[in-house]
């Protein structure tokens, strides 16, 4: 009995690093409701829980010829999963805080002017026009806007490298986005602030 289950399992195995789509659909069949539910219990939302776990199979997919016993791909694909949905729950909590810090430039604060709003701008021409601004900002300004925007890098790691203040690091990015904000109302894009708030979440990382 234990060596026909031995058997199944390594022709399992070698279709699967193989590369047939049928060992991989069976491997997928096992295990997947188990792993929607193990994401739920972390997530607590049933799309994001199935959405991680397609990812998880996708990363198992592109390594199906590193496993050596079906006991492997189990335990992959838990661990794989568990790690999943807690960077998303990491990336979720980062951009909570992230829209905390730009709450004070909401779409209400810039419905006021229209005038010269071109509404063709393509999103390269926006995230160049961005970036043309934050080449602007004041050196030590500048440096910190892409230390923690750009590189993703906290606030106390920033202080630690540049040997300043947390509280100047702060300080110093709050200045940056005014000023930001402020050459886009001068130049009349400011309907660009929404868009503006949107690239940041998406281009940057949420630390």
């Amino acid at each position: 009995m234990i060596e026909e289950y031995s058997n199944k399992e390594h022709i399992l195995l070698r279709k699967f690093a193989g590369g047939e789509q049928t060992a991989f659909q069976f491997i997928f069949n096992q295990h997947y409701s188990a792993l929607c539910y193990f994401a739920f219990t972390i997530v607590a939302n049933e799309q994001e829980a199935e959405d991680l776990v397609q990812e998880t199979f996708s990363k198992l997919w592109d390594k199906r010829s590193d496993f050596k016993s079906a006991t492997n791909i189990k335990a992959f694909l838990f661990i794989a999963t568990k790690n999943a949905c807690l960077n998303f729950l990491k990336s979720r909590e980062r951009l909570q805080i992230k829209e905390k810090e730009f709450s004070y430039l909401q779409d209400d604060q810039v419905t006021d002017d229209m005038t010269g709003f071109d509404p063709v701008l393509t999103e390269t021409e926006i995230i160049q026009q961005l970036y043309e601004e934050i080449e602007q900002l004041p050196t030590q300004c500048r440096r910190i806007f892409k230390m923690s925007y750009l590189e993703g890098r906290k606030n106390e790691d920033i202080a630690n490298t540049l040997q300043i203040s947390y509280n100047t690091v702060r300080a110093q990015k709050l200045r940056a986005l005014k000023l930001i904000r402020s050459s886009l109302i001068k130049k009349n894009i400011i309907p660009l602030l929404g868009v503006y708030i949107t690239l940041l979440k998406h281009y940057y990382n949420y630390y």
